[in-house]
């Protein structure tokens, strides 16, 4: 039947990379002696071209194979560093078990999900398929990408999957093969991760920008650094500092339902189905479920307390994100319980998109005032609450003053930040800029509201960390604003 797994192999990573200049590799036999001779062909002629292609140098190498670990395998890892070169290995077809070279550290290991449907054929979830892959490897040591996942995965070993796609033969793709094996020819459907190692391939070679393979230094593949990284910037949220909060504005769509052998499926990262699947080659472009499923999932504002008046600080920006991705523009309907905060009354989220932003405008609001501001459509809707405050009454001015934190990765540190006023009146808006990644600050009071023209007002200003914060000093930078006044003060953080 290898017939019919190279018609799989060449026509899903082309149908997701049409531009794609695609080569097969037969091995001579399927012992891995072969195979990893295969891979060495494989290498040259993705780096040199070898006659094959116009230019050389980057490129994918997808294997839909795999055999049971054993302790030498680590030994032929080197096989998959090729300068240039993103590899791809399917994780297998047993529920919940661990093959290589999906294993190898320097390889995407492509896992398998079931894409469920409704009786029109729009995609209504994506579940875990039962019969994918996956788990800690027996040999292979967690590489560094993966330490962001050390709170699921501790058994310090390499992780796998990476990164999942359709893989269920009853949700799975058609394939036309015009070579009879077992009797079969023509159009079938096929299933397995031996199509989720060579779509993924193809998404990656699509997307142009994620390229550049095995980068020769640091033992790991970039494009794994990139896959990571993208999760690790999902668990820094500042929404979510601690764990993690996917959203539809991020590259992965996260599979949280289902089970493979012993492993089940939960929100970010899992032996299930790794980091999720890929929304597109441009990152949050989720195929649409049709218009029925697209609604409003959430509305942000930022800042939420602004100072009202003429002042240039009164205004706030408005974030609003669907759930799924519209393939044509549609129109979300904006309110505001108070007219003198004035909103568009729509905004266009673009055909790929899943958010688009609008600006509050509260140069007519002059006194302390709550505004809800509103976004709809389909018949969902989501609330945001903006705080006006008012500008100040009184031409003096303020400074803002606080001491250092120090704090041991992982927890939380405290200062108090004053604002002392000179002849002035007024509310002042805090910020904190420059903080390092994996760590967010929260005030107590924001804005400070100075009542008496010469008597300081404070708040608490919360630092927060998680254990992959650097550590070591950190200069961030505090700013008090109302109106065009503003006063900053620098201040350390000492993470032990």
């Amino acid at each position: 039947s290898w017939a019919q797994e190279e018609a799989l192999d060449i026509e899903w990573s082309h149908a997701m990379a049409p531009h794609a200049q695609i080569v097969l590799v037969e091995a001579a036999s399927n012992s891995n002696s072969n195979l990893l001779q295969a891979v060495n062909v494989a290498n040259t002629i993705v780096a040199t071209c070898n006659g094959y292609c116009t230019s050389g140098g980057t490129g994918e190498v997808s294997m839909s194979w795999g055999s049971s670990e054993s302790s030498s395998e680590i030994f032929s890892d080197s096989y998959f560093t090729q300068p240039g070169v993103t590899y791809f290995a399917s994780s297998g077809d047993s529920g919940g078990k661990v093959i290589w070279p999906s294993a190898s550290p320097n390889v995407v290991s492509a896992g398998g999900t079931t894409v469920n449907r409704d009786t029109s054929g729009n995609s209504t979830n994506e579940t875990t398929w039962s019969s994918a892959g996956g788990g800690p490897s027996s040999y292979e040591v967690m590489p560094p990408y993966q330490d962001i996942t050390a709170d699921v995965n501790t058994t310090g070993m390499r992780g796998t999957p990476d990164l999942s796609f359709d893989a269920n033969p009853a949700t799975g793709v058609s394939v036309y093969d015009s070579t009879s094996s077992q009797g079969l020819v023509g159009w079938m459907v096929f299933g397995g991760t031996s199509v989720a190692s060579p779509s993924l391939a193809g998404i990656v070679n699509n997307a142009g920008a994620f390229d550049g393979g095995w980068d020769g230094g640091s033992n790991t593949s970039s494009v794994s650094n990139n896959l990571y990284s993208n999760y690790s910037a999902d668990v820094s949220s500042s929404a979510n500092p601690s764990g993690c909060s996917y959203t539809s504005a991020t590259p992965f769509y996260d599979i949280t339902s289902g089970s493979a052998g012993t492993y089940a499926s939960g929100p970010c990262w899992d032996f299930a189905s790794g980091i999720g699947t890929e929304r597109g080659p441009n990152g949050p472009n989720a195929s649409s479920g049709g218009g029925s499923t697209i609604g409003v999932s959430s509305l942000s504002l930022n800042p939420a307390s602004v100072t009202g008046g003429s002042s240039s600080s009164g205004t706030s920006t408005g974030t609003v994100t669907l759930s799924g991705a519209p393939l044509t523009n549609v129109t979300v309907s904006l309110s505001s319980s108070d007219p003198s905060a004035s909103v568009p009354s729509s905004v266009t989220v673009n055909g790929g998109s899943t958010s688009a932003s609008f600006t509050v405008n509260t140069s007519s609001v002059t006194s302390t005032t709550n505004v809800t501001i509103t976004a709809s459509y389909n018949g969902s809707s989501a609330k945001a609450t903006l705080t006006v405050n008012p500008a100040s009454t009184s031409g003096g001015s303020f400074s803002v003053s606080a001491g250092n934190i120090t704090v041991t990765r992982g927890s939380s540190g405290t200062t108090t930040v004053a604002v002392t006023p000179s002849n002035f009146t007024g509310s002042v808006t805090l910020s904190v800029a420059g903080l390092p990644k994996f760590a967010t600050g929260s005030f107590s009071v924001n804005p400070v509201v100075i009542s008496s023209g010469n008597t300081p007002g404070t708040s608490i200003l919360t630092v927060s960390t998680n254990k992959h914060v650097a550590t070591g000093v950190h200069t961030f930078t505090i700013t008090g604003t109302s109106g065009s006044q503003s006063s900053s003060i620098n201040v350390t953080l000492t993470v032990n």
